[in-house]
């Protein structure tokens, strides 16, 4: 027994002039101490749990299609969602792929743990990140040669099962507390580094912006695709223009509106979208009334956003705007917003409906007016008279004529117009 476990246990190693020595002083878990040495080993020996609940419906419809458990290669394949499986329809399930960029900047910041034999019992995301850096052609040379071996806590051989319970709970279960920075933090953040790139290359060319926002984004670990990067770059100079609008010219407290303006900041995303950009653009006095709203905590959706463009042409629900901008009791104000919007959704509906009426008008002409030889000399093919006979015995039922379909005559006089399909 002894040969076994000694043949299967993954030895720690020192590596950069850190050596394997127990963790002081030694963690807690769950209330529980647990002793533990920390030590380098090779990423590829690390075994991927396959126990681990993140993964308990993927092994479980794994092993009902395969009739065993995954290896370790099909545990990656499942984390990195290149394995198919019935109902799992979300690309990069366990956002492995931004995992992979952050590691690849900063390493692993947090170590693994794991049990003797290299089997993981916290950091199967992080792992997956580092399989996924040594394996993909987006990384350099040197962000993998960072994460072929990784700094690890392990078990010692006097760990019982309640030490790994211990563990698994406090892991997962456990909140560390840590809290995000805001987005408007983040992007105002890489807005000043692209502005600092743009004074150094104040001439540059599309083709250059562009090279410089991958840069950009592969610096603060956003990938290779610069779509965040533009985003971001949106998102803060509409914010800009929010800011001057009621620093400037409203004379409004800076902090007071750039606390707003972190506040409502995904707001700034629809506000730069197509037909709401355009509209804002169009129409300085409306975009005001806008600007104003989202001040004074008047919208309550982004939903409402989106409907912009629309209560920007519907006098009735600017009047609600301007009529929620007057007012001072908040609750009161963001009531009026709402039926601004209804007001529009109800006017989109009735405008449905009229272009409803006006396509049957047109295909009722149509139909009258077509020869009855059309419906017999094969010039309409067989489903699509399937089709109409279908089509109108829906709309019989609907009015609850008496009248059979088959009954019904044509325009034409002196004629035996039926059309019966």
């Amino acid at each position: 027994m002894t040969n076994i476990t000694q043949r299967m246990r993954v030895n720690l190693q020192e590596q950069n002039g850190i050596p394997v020595q127990p963790v002081f002083p030694s963690p807690w878990f769950h209330k529980k101490e647990v002793p533990m040495f920390g030590g380098f080993v090779r990423t590829r020996d690390i075994k991927l749990w396959e126990n681990n609940d993140r993964l308990d419906i993927h092994i479980h419809q794994f092993k009902r299609i395969n009739g065993r458990n995954p290896d370790d290669r099909e545990i990656l394949d499942i984390m990195l969602s290149r394995m198919s499986l019935p109902g799992v329809t979300e690309r990069d399930q366990f956002k492995i792929m931004d995992l992979a960029r952050s590691i690849a900047n900063n390493g692993v910041r947090r170590p693994p743990i794991i049990d003797l034999d290299g089997t993981l019992l916290d950091g199967n995301r992080r792992v997956s990140a580092c399989y996924f850096i040594l394996n993909s052609n987006e990384f350099t040379s040197e962000q993998k040669s960072k994460v072929e071996y990784i700094y690890v806590w392990q078990l010692t051989e006097h760990a019982t099962e309640d030490d790994k319970r211990h563990v698994v709970v406090s892991m997962n279960f456990e909140k560390d507390h840590k809290q995000d920075w805001p987005e408007y933090v983040k992007a105002n953040k890489i807005y000043e580094d692209w502005l600092a790139m743009l004074a150094l290359e104040p001439h540059a060319s599309v083709r250059r912006q562009r090279e410089l926002k991958l840069e950009l984004s592969l610096r603060y670990a956003l990938g290779p695709d610069i779509k965040y990067v533009n985003r971001y770059i949106r998102m803060i100079e509409a914010a800009e223009d929010f800011e001057a609008f009621h620093i400037e010219d409203g004379e409004r407290d800076e902090y007071e509106v750039k606390h707003k303006s972190s506040e409502y900041f995904q707001y700034f995303d629809e506000l730069t979208k197509g037909p709401v950009k355009s509209t804002l653009n169009q129409d300085e006095t409306f975009r005001n009334l806008v600007y104003d709203l989202l001040l004074e905590d008047k919208f309550t959706n982004w939903k409402q956003i989106r409907a912009l463009p629309k209560v920007a042409n519907n006098e009735e629900a600017r009047k609600f705007l301007r009529q929620a901008r007057g007012e001072d009791d908040v609750e009161e104000a963001q009531d009026k917003v709402i039926s601004a919007c209804s007001v529009v959704q109800v006017a989109a509906k009735e405008s449905r409906t009229l272009g409803a009426n006006e396509r049957i008008e047109t295909f009722t002409q149509f139909l009258m007016q077509l020869p009855i030889g059309a419906l017999a000399d094969g010039t309409i093919k067989p489903e699509s008279l399937h089709q109409l006979k279908y089509a109108l015995e829906r709309v019989n039922m609907l009015i609850g004529g008496d009248e059979k379909i088959g009954d019904i005559p044509s325009r034409g006089e002196g004629e035996d117009n039926n059309f019966a399909v």
